[in-house]
């Protein structure tokens, strides 16, 4: 399909938003893309997506994610010593071991900038992007005080077209995105100026193809069969958007021949 041919013919870019729990449905979304023959070439993440980037960019795949997600318990990854062993037991100790160019985003503080992690250590870069507010400290690196990614940018998309995508896909399993959702307020809503912060319309701008993985209430309960969902509800969203994608490419195809 000419829609299909079109991303996998491109340098294709996977920014994975933070979400906490949630970010687990970005496996699902991967596993749908592998599935479709799109392979990511370079990918960015915020907080707790920058965890699921990192995993991908070293290599693993979907199923790897998800068979570490069944015999970790989540919500222990939260503590910034607990989330650094991880990485370093799991994960390539820098940048420059992955597999695939990464970028981890976290915020500066008390700036509340957007700071792009490229190279380093991998695991206090991880920390920082998901050093959540009124929970953990500022992890501090290289003289600088971070916090939570979420905070200046939520879904990394703009990374990826900095770092030389010429083709984004977003997932983004951001809590207050889906909340107002569900209330019928889109990004493109009249009343979407005044609710979704200017970072999130920056980064709608910068997607190409904008994944929604509709997170069931049971899927926050840690539990293999939450695991479960969380793929499942990420695999459907984006077979879901690859579809409206090639429907969407063939009509513009369509009217241009016309």
């Amino acid at each position: 399909m000419r829609g299909l041919h079109q991303l996998r013919s491109n340098r294709v870019g996977l920014a994975l938003s933070g979400g906490s729990v949630r970010a687990l449905a970005h496996s699902g979304v991967v596993k749908a893309l592998s599935e479709a023959g799109v392979t990511p070439a370079l990918i960015t993440g915020t907080s707790a997506g920058s965890l699921i980037g990192a995993m991908l960019a070293a290599g693993m795949d979907w199923g790897d994610i998800a068979t570490l997600a069944r015999k970790i318990f989540w919500p222990r990854l939260l503590h910034g010593e607990a989330l650094e062993r991880f990485c370093t037991k799991y994960l390539p100790s820098t940048f420059a071991d992955l597999k695939l160019p990464f970028a981890a985003i976290t915020t500066e503080v008390p700036e509340r900038r957007a700071m792009v992690i490229i190279k380093g250590e991998l695991a206090s870069a991880i920390s920082a992007s998901c050093a959540l507010r009124g929970i953990r400290r500022p992890v501090r690196r290289e003289g600088k005080r971070l916090k939570d990614g979420g905070i200046a940018c939520v879904l990394p998309s703009e990374a990826c077209r900095s770092m030389g995508a010429e083709f984004v896909i977003g997932s983004d399993v951001w809590e207050v995105s889906s909340l107002l959702r569900g209330i019928g307020i889109h990004p493109h809503h009249p009343r979407a100026g005044r609710t979704y912060p200017s970072h999130y319309h920056s980064a709608v701008r910068h997607t190409d193809v904008l994944i929604h993985p509709r997170i069931p209430l049971s899927g926050y309960f840690p539990s293999p069969s939450a695991v479960e969902r969380m793929i499942w509800a990420g695999a459907d969203a984006a077979r879901l958007a690859l579809a409206q994608f090639t429907t969407q490419t063939a009509r513009s195809a369509s009217t241009h021949l016309a």
